[in-house]
């Protein structure tokens, strides 16, 4: 039986735990018919499926054998990692065209050699779960070809990690994706599926499970879904709904049997049928049950359902599950091998906002048919991605690379930028089609470990799969990067560039210049544009940003240099930090890289210089013209309700030594906020995990958790800041900290020096920011990171007082109905039940009149 007590082979740390009732979310049932159509389906399906052949697809568990690698002399099985100071990877793209977004992406897990953190440029080989996209075409920048691609190097015994392929879309374009599940679970041995077979956790040595408890827990799945994170569109049924759980597709003689040729033809009545539907209006929503699919689509998917569940080591079937969700007029939650997306990215078109017509909230029923609501707010264009989200598996799989950038692209962002930059450009793709795209991950096989590799702590960032890789600029060129954090865990610190020759810090003044213009895929207005020149960036795991890049005059060989991070108070030199009154006194947090290392190298020719448009940034005027008018800041008028919700990881008394709750409870599947649809909220995000304590008499440090910024993430809606409280914030370049806290009675108050705040830690309504933050030019966000609480220490440290971090959030909750989650995007947080159910109701019925 695999165990985490040494170096993992195929990347999970199973073991045996108790059965437990297997995990279903609850789904509510539509507003619209009755329940007894959908009864009486299900029961002829019932009837149906006890005459058709029952032929179990039991799993027999021999995983493939992997070539084995030269040994060293420690009788380690390594192989060597790709080479670093590569030219940057060229990730294939899947392109829309004709308006739709057509493709097929395939969840297989290949042999690949992993960079666990052994050092020495030494890898383990290990089977890893990842997507590829069928037929994908190379992209217009430039770099390196990966294996299997023309001009690229043969494929070998080993792949080497690729994300994802890039989508590309523009506004207004259906997506339509065929989803194929061929990941084989022999692979795996008895290592994974153990949630799936009704066992419960992972197990290891740590030990672990110990107080976690199923679903909050980490087990490796072979089940996918795929979650495209940035997407303002349905979250239901075929959209952006990861409650989706796809199971692999059976297999005979070693391969998959559910392939492209076996679903083409009912998915294409489907694509067919979706086509059709959702043009009938922008905020159309279909399908909307089983009843909508083609009846072929339909029975070949019970009929797999039923082979799988004949399997007798398949304890909770998944069949009654579906037909029971069916039968209520939801959508069934589970599919075995293949699963056809189809959604709508939304185009706003109006010149102004709000828009004109009258926003009545989408009708259901009978009515529907009658309502034509406006779009409220449309897809913004931009830096997307997507990764898979299946609760409790989702740090191994994003950490096997299951990840990639979605880019959506639209009028009033890449044509402003291309009606610019196309300007003297002689690339045969449009310039913005033409610029560098930055997956960040931390790859890795294991969320029982600290960052998924030996043990040794957290694992490096890649980028696009590969260590420090090269990108090649012109002298005084301007390049667009997107950058994309899709890793698990970190925050990517951005310090700034250095000469190769001399990284140990960056350059003062700066040689390279850049601005950023887009955050989480949402472009700045000419405003934040203006201000943003040479920023210190801070990207939570989660987070992308758009930065316009001008490479120095001066020919030579530069890195970008970064910073691993879980909190912004880790951004400060080490010898800023404060301590807490512990003996020996310990700082409060810190990086997880003591010095800022390089992510990147940068390449800047001997060549010609660029020049003209190609060696200027954007005028800001150029993208003032073009803002999109839905993209404007929230305003106080339109704030109808609030909420406050509270994350907190707590230690323990056993093990694990930390718990991740949101409003004191961890994930269970039920709604835990509830939203009238086309309404806007103001939500108190706080964040009571802490680093301090007393106990008995003696201050200590309560690390884990330590210091974390959890980073809040929210589906389908970006959001605005109107409100930022960070107790743990000090004086800009000192190790001072901006609040003051001391008791209310206290006479005489203490002499502040400039910049600091005076606070009151009995009386908690004083807890908040003394100086207003903006309410104009706001940037939008769907990845924040919460501040930490502080520790404040009184009565001669005998007792200590828990203050809170948090912001205060907009957002429109508009143009769809349905359920989602919000969560921490540290992803083993998550995982271990730091997440809810956002639920978007209409306030119409089947009877409401317009």
């Amino acid at each position: 039986m695999a165990r985490c007590d040494g170096l993992l082979r195929n990347g999970e740390c199973p073991g045996p735990v108790a059965p437990r009732a297997r995990f279903s979310i609850p789904r509510l049932p539509e507003r619209s018919g009755s329940r007894a159509p959908w009864m009486a389906v299900a029961a002829a399906t019932l009837l149906l499926l006890q005459a058709l052949p029952t032929q179990a697809q039991q799993r027999i568990r021999q995983p493939r054998p992997l070539a084995n690698p030269p040994s060293s002399s420690a009788g380690k099985q390594f192989i060597a990692c790709a080479a670093s100071g590569q030219p940057l990877l060229r990730v294939p793209e899947l392109v829309a065209q004709g308006n739709v977004l057509r493709g097929t992406i395939v969840l297989q897990d290949t042999p690949t050699r992993m960079d666990l953190g052994l050092g020495n440029g030494n890898c383990l080989p290990q089977f890893v779960r990842n997507f590829q996209g069928a037929n994908a075409t190379l992209p217009g920048y430039p770099g390196s070809i990966p294996a299997g691609y023309p001009g690229g190097p043969p494929v070998t015994q080993y792949a080497d990690p690729v994300p994802g392929p890039t989508l590309r879309a523009n506004l207004g374009d259906l997506v339509q994706l065929t989803f194929l599940n061929h990941i084989d679970p022999g692979d795996y041995g008895d290592s994974i599926d153990r949630g799936e077979r009704g066992q419960g956790c992972d197990e290891s040595s740590a030990p672990y499970p110990g107080l976690d408890v199923f679903p909050d827990c980490f087990h490796g799945s072979s089940t996918g879904n795929i979650h495209f994170h940035g997407t303002h569109t349905s979250p239901s049924t075929t959209g952006d709904d990861v409650f989706i759980e796809v199971r692999p597709s059976p297999r005979s003689a070693g391969a998959p049997t559910v392939t492209e040729p076996v679903v083409q033809g009912p998915f294409e009545k489907f694509f067919a049928e979706c086509t059709r539907q959702l043009n009938k209006g922008v905020l159309a929503q279909w399908p909307r049950n089983w009843g909508d699919f083609p009846p072929e689509l339909v029975v070949q998917q019970l009929n797999l359902l039923n082979q799988y569940d004949a399997d007798p080591a398949i304890l909770n079937k998944l069949l009654p599950v579906d037909l029971k969700q069916w039968a209520e007029g939801a959508w069934p939650q589970y599919y075995i091998g293949a699963f056809p997306y189809c959604f709508r990215l939304p185009e706003y078109k109006d010149k102004v906002w709000p828009p004109a017509a009258p926003a009545h909230p989408a009708a259901h029923g009978a009515m529907a048919a009658n309502a034509g609501p406006p779009l409220l707010m449309g897809q913004a264009p931009g830096t997307h991605w997507y990764h898979a989200h299946k609760h409790g598996s989702t740090t191994v799989n994003v950490a096997n690379g299951m990840t990639g950038v979605f880019i959506i692209e639209g009028a009033s962002y890449d044509g402003a930028l291309n009606q610019f930059y196309n300007v003297g450009w002689t690339g045969q793709q449009p310039w913005a089609r033409s610029q560098p795209v930055l997956v960040i991950n931390q790859l890795g096989v294991s969320p029982n470990l600290a960052g998924g590799g030996t043990g040794a702590g957290p694992l490096p960032f890649s980028v696009n799969g590969r260590s420090q890789p090269v990108i090649t600029m012109q002298p005084g060129q301007v390049q667009l990067w997107r950058i994309a954090n899709t890793s698990s865990r970190g925050g990517v610190f951005v310090a700034g560039f250095a000469p190769a020759a001399n990284s140990s810090a960056p350059s003062l003044p700066q040689t390279f210049a850049w601005k950023q213009i887009a955050q989480d895929g949402v472009q700045f207005n000419d405003v934040n544009y203006v201000n943003s020149q040479n920023p210190q960036l801070l990207l939570a795991a989660g987070n992308r940003a758009d930065v316009l890049v001008q490479a120095p005059t001066t020919p030579g060989q530069y890195v970008l240099l970064t910073q691993q991070v879980r909190s912004r108070c880790a951004t400060a030199p080490l010898a800023l930090i404060p301590n807490l009154p512990t003996t020996p006194p310990k700082p409060i947090c810190a990086a997880d890289d003591t010095t800022p290392v390089p992510l990147l190298a940068v390449s800047v020719t001997a060549g010609a210089p660029a020049t003209g448009n190609q060696a200027q940034f954007i005028p800001a005027s150029e993208l003032k013209t073009v803002f999109p008018p839905f993209l404007r800041d929230i305003t106080d008028a339109e704030v109808t309700g609030t909420k406050t919700v509270v994350f907190e990881s707590v230690p323990t008394n056993g093990s694990p030594g930390v718990m991740h709750t949101i409003d004191g409870h961890k994930f269970d599947g039920n709604v835990g906020e509830v939203v009238m649809l086309n309404t806007v909220e103001e939500w108190k995000i706080v964040n009571s995990t802490v680093n301090g304590a007393v106990k008995n008499g003696s201050v200590v440090a309560t690390d884990p958790p330590g210091i974390v910024d959890h980073p809040f993430h929210i589906h389908i809606n970006p959001f605005q800041i109107v409100e930022f409280f960070d107790p743990n914030e000090l004086l800009p370049g000192t190790s001072t900290y901006k609040y003051v806290f001391v008791k209310s009675a206290t006479q005489p108050l203490p002499v502040l020096q400039s910049g600091q705040c005076l606070l009151f830690y009995d009386k908690p309504d004083t807890w908040k920011p003394c100086d207003s933050g903006p309410k104009t030019n706001l940037i939008w966000w769907d990845v924040f990171m919460i501040p930490s609480a502080r520790a404040v220490f009184i009565d001669n440290n005998s007792q200590s007082v828990t203050v809170p971090g948090y912001f205060k959030m907009r957002s429109r909750f508009v143009d769809f109905a349905g359920q989602y989650v919000l969560h921490c995007h540290i992803l083993a947080h998550e995982d271990r039940g730091m997440m809810t159910v956002v639920e978007v109701v209409p306030f119409t019925t089947a009877y409401s009149h317009q």
